[in-house]
């Protein structure tokens, strides 16, 4: 089978744009930008208050971060940090009413967007069992079968009640965390090869969520991530408009 050279090249360059952004040499850093330590130190007031109007439950804490595990350099004024301390609990829920399913087909891998969800009639049709994760808008989705698929997407970001797949694992960044940073990040290079190398089983190779949640991620500061990284990449490549 031929490759198409225009597709490998533009594929070649996205990679490229994804692996410099979550470097931060994507672009120049500005040094009057709030470092990612502090944002760290808002994000945990954020999750203290979230625990204690009882709005997401407490979750065992994740180990400290060597030296040993960091790959690359990051900017003095970004952060490491683990995934899961970035987001928030997924929701699981029986549905009760009509809802709009997400599942993993309903995910279109070229564009990373959400083509084909269903509308389901909780009276009529016939409910998934693993239509159990309840979903906000913008949430992101990813597959933990075969994650170098890249079936990955943001939840379209409508009024309608949303039920996922529970073969997603669904990030739910705080509210200080750029949504579509986290979207880009886990597109890149880095995530996808990490992940696929914590792949076990034969029909259907899958990760553990814990994978993810303990995967080590480079942490710009808001306004890196806000102004630089989504925006430079939504420019120089084919994504789909998020």
């Amino acid at each position: 089978m031929k490759t198409n050279s225009l597709d490998f090249d533009a594929q070649a360059l996205r990679e490229k744009i994804l692996d410099l952004a979550m470097r931060g040499k994507l672009v120049p850093q500005d040094p009057n930008d709030e470092p990612a330590s502090v944002l760290l130190e808002k994000i945990k007031a954020e999750k203290a208050e979230l625990i204690k109007e009882k709005k997401i439950k407490k979750t065992k804490p994740l180990p400290p971060i060597t030296d040993d595990e960091k790959p690359f350099d990051i900017p003095d004024s970004w952060e490491w940090v683990r995934l899961g301390d970035v987001i928030k609990p997924e929701v699981h829920k029986k549905p009760t009413k009509n809802f709009t399913y997400i599942d993993i087909a309903s995910v279109d891998n070229k564009k990373n967007q959400i083509a084909n969800p269903n509308k389901i009639n909780i009276a009529k049709d016939k409910i998934a069992s693993r239509a159990r994760q309840e979903l906000d808008s913008n949430d992101i989705l990813f597959s933990v079968v075969r994650p170098y698929l890249k079936n990955i997407a943001l939840v379209p970001d409508n009024d309608e009640y949303k039920v996922g797949s529970t073969g997603f694992y669904v990030l739910k960044p705080f509210k200080l965390i750029s949504r579509k940073y986290i979207f880009y990040l886990v597109l890149s290079e880095y995530v996808i090869s990490k992940m696929t190398q914590k792949m076990k089983g034969d029909n259907s190779p899958s990760i553990r969520k814990g994978d993810l949640q303990g995967l080590i991620i480079p942490l710009p500061p808001l306004s890196e991530q806000s102004r630089n990284i989504y925006t430079t990449i939504r420019k120089t490549s084919d994504f789909a408009e998020v």
